[in-house]
Parts: C-alpha cells; sequence; structure tokens
C-alpha cells in the first residue's frame, strides 16, 4: 500500500504546478499536471474509506475533466477552485450506520462498559442526572488489527442515533503547515451542528504521537487537545471515540481524565466469537454433510474477525472453481479449510498479542493502584 502522506504530498505538488502552469498560459503543461494529479487522487481515493472514498473519486474525476477544458471557453466558466471545497465538505457526508450491536460477535463484557460510558448516557439523560453519574470525554479503542473497532464504533452510533464522521489519523493529518489544524477545526465544527454525532478517528497513534520529537506533530496534538477541552462538558451529543494498533505511542496527555480518560481493550475473538463469524461467513453456502465447524473455530485461535473473513472467502475458491467446470454445486469440505490454514496464517504473531496484553496489565494495575490509594 502506498504512503498516503507522500500521495497528498504529490496530489499538492502536481495541483500547484497546474495551476501556475496555466496562470502563465502554459495549457499544454497544466493540461498534463492536472492529470497527473487527478491520477495521484484517485489512488488516494483506492486507500480511503467510507464517504471520503466516494468524495475523493468524484474530486478525482473532477480534475481529470478540468484538464480536459483547460484553454476552452467552457473552462472559463468553470474556476477550479470550487474543486478546493472538496476537503472541507468531506466531514458532511457523515450518515447514521446500520450496524447493531447483534452484528458483532462475543465481546460482552466490551459492548458492557461501552454501554454504560457512551450509550446509556444518551438513550437514559435522567437517571445519569439522578445518579450523578459522569458523562463526557473519549474513549479510545485499541487492540490488535482485524478485531472488529471500527464496527463497534458503528454500532454506538446506530444504537444511539447518532452521525457517524469516521476518518483516519492519516486523513488530517497533513504536511503543509496549518493544514491538519484546520481539518481538525473543521470537522469538529461540522460534528457540533449535529443533534447527537460521534466522532471516530481511526489511526489514532498517526494523529496524536507522542510530543517533543516533531514541531508539527505537537502543534497537530495541541489543537486537537483544545478541541477535545473545548466540547467536553458543553456538548453531551457530541461523543469522541478513537481505535489504534499501537496505543503505546499515543501521547500520554490525549489519555488524561477528560479526554480518552477510558480504555477499552479489543482483544481477539474466543471461541464462541469465532464461531459466530464462521456461520455468519459460511451461512447459506453448500457444504458437506459431514462439515464440522467446531474443528475449524479449535484450528483458528490467534485469528482476527478479518482473517476469519478472508479465510472463509479463501476455503470457497477451489470449489467455486470446481463447481463452475463442472457445472455442478460442489460442496465446501473441511478439507479446504485445511489447505488455506496451511497457507494462511494468522495476520497477529504471539509476540504482538503478547505486548498488548502487557499494555492492558499495566493498565489494570494502575486503576488498582489509583483505587488502594483512595
Amino acid at each position: 500500500m502506498e504512503d498516503i502522506e507522500l500521495l497528498n504530498s504529490t496530489f499538492e505538488l502536481y495541483m500547484q504546478k497546474g495551476k501556475e502552469a496555466k496562470e502563465k498560459g502554459n495549457y499544454a503543461l497544466a493540461k498534463r499536471n492536472f492529470m497527473l494529479a487527478g491520477e495521484t487522487m484517485m489512488k488516494i481515493a483506492k486507500v480511503s474509506q467510507g464517504k471520503l472514498k466516494e468524495v475523493r473519486l468524484n474530486r478525482a474525476k473532477r480534475i481529470v475533466e478540468l484538464s480536459d477544458r483547460i484553454g476552452t471557453e467552457k473552462e472559463k466558466k468553470k474556476e477550479d477552485a470550487s474543486d478546493e471545497d472538496d476537503e472541507v465538505k468531506k466531514w458532511q457526508q457523515a450518515e447514521i450506520p446500520n450496524i447493531h450491536f447483534s452484528d458483532v460477535a462475543g465481546l460482552d463484557e466490551v459492548k458492557k462498559a461501552i454501554k454504560i460510558r457512551m450509550i446509556n448516557p444518551f438513550l437514559y439523560p435522567d437517571k445519569y442526572k439522578l445518579y450523578n453519574k459522569k458523562t463526557g470525554g473519549g474513549v479510545l479503542l485499541y487492540g490488535p488489527p482485524g478485531t472488529g473497532k471500527t464496527m463497534i464504533a458503528k454500532a454506538i452510533a446506530c444504537e444511539v442515533g447518532a452521525k457517524f464522521y469516521a476518518v483516519k489519523g492519516s486523513d488530517i493529518v497533513s504536511k503543509w503547515v496549518g493544514e491538519s489544524e484546520k481539518n481538525i477545526n473543521s470537522l469538529f465544527e461540522e460534528a457540533n451542528k449535529q443533534d447527537r454525532a460521534i466522532i471516530f478517528i481511526d489511526e489514532m497513534d498517526s494523529l496524536l504521537g507522542k510530543r517533543g520529537q516533531d514541531i508539527h506533530n505537537d502543534k497537530r496534538v495541541n489543537e486537537f487537545l483544545q478541541q477535545i477541552d473545548g466540547f467536553a462538558g458543553r456538548n453531551p451529543n457530541l461523543l469522541l471515540l478513537g481505535a489504534t494498533n499501537r496505543p503505546w505511542d499515543i501521547d500520554t496527555a490525549a489519555t488524561r481524565s477528560g479526554r480518552f480518560s477510558q480504555k477499552i481493550y479489543i482483544p481477539l475473538p474466543d471461541e464462541k466469537a469465532r464461531k459466530f463469524m464462521l456461520e455468519k461467513n459460511m451461512k447459506n453456502v453448500p457444504v458437506s454433510k459431514n462439515f464440522d465447524i467446531d474443528k475449524i473455530v479449535k484450528q483458528t485461535e490467534l485469528y482476527s474477525g478479518a482473517d476469519i473473513e478472508e479465510l472463509c472467502d479463501r476455503a470457497k475458491d477451489e470449489p467455486l472453481l470446481k463447481a463452475i467446470e463442472t457445472d455442478s454445486v460442489v460442496e465446501v469440505t473441511n478439507k479446504d479449510f485445511d489447505n488455506i490454514l496451511k497457507i494462511f496464517p494468522p495476520s497477529v504473531t504471539e509476540s504482538e498479542l503478547k505486548k498488548f496484553e502487557e499494555y492492558n496489565n499495566d493498565i489494570d494495575s494502575l486503576i488498582k493502584n489509583k483505587r488502594k490509594k483512595k
């Protein structure tokens, strides 16, 4: 996968060269640079997600169209400045997701913690006021890749009927001076306009890295922390969620009380959750009479939810090809899974998992020590 920051820098460079060439009347050079900018934006779109991907695809198409109009009468009627609005408008694409907690496999304790901290305050504000229960602040979901952190965030937004602003840290970060802070400010401004909204920041470590090493990172972190402090307590209908695969790289100021003060570990799926995922992915698929799904559950320890989805998809390949060749129904068997398991190991290694568990245990120990002191 190409570096998103490098792609953004390349895109800005082509756009700048295109505009300079156009102003000088060098339309051939302007056409070429705008065309390259459009191709680069297409690459950026391919590594984006959700509505932001759609916005960037549309932007790429418009830039290519712009390159075709350079020097024509039609082009004079359409200023390319309007194209600059896309990055501002991207936050306006938020919708209420259609994913419920029942779609999330397992994680009963995680769901309970999230309901207490994030869902119930929305649904039962009077009860929380009666018990003087603390609300607000952000929640950080952390754990190995592919464990469903984004899916959980969408389920929270669905349960409370909130507009869902899903962005990656790399969507906000810019190498251009002041642009990252501008993006952060526009995101919070747009979310604050909604009756109910959730800002979900994936790749939190790329947005809120530890300060003291990079002045641009420090400014970005300071702006984000100011925004958190600004909405905390003032807008009870705005929730902040973060997710990361590297919680130890996040600046500690972001995880103090009133900010991302609650950290929830999203572990790899247990046996019950893995069975749920396997059954979901194999639903309505022709399988052999002696197909043993419990055997696969045992075989997939250390596999993430994303791994299991990929495993099921690959296991269907051979039976599907045979079905096409023979024009018949070929059932999926345990052997098909065995063959894929030999060449498809889990994406999370035991050493990586140990690092997450140690970090989680450190947090638990810190909480227990604080309680003892009280």
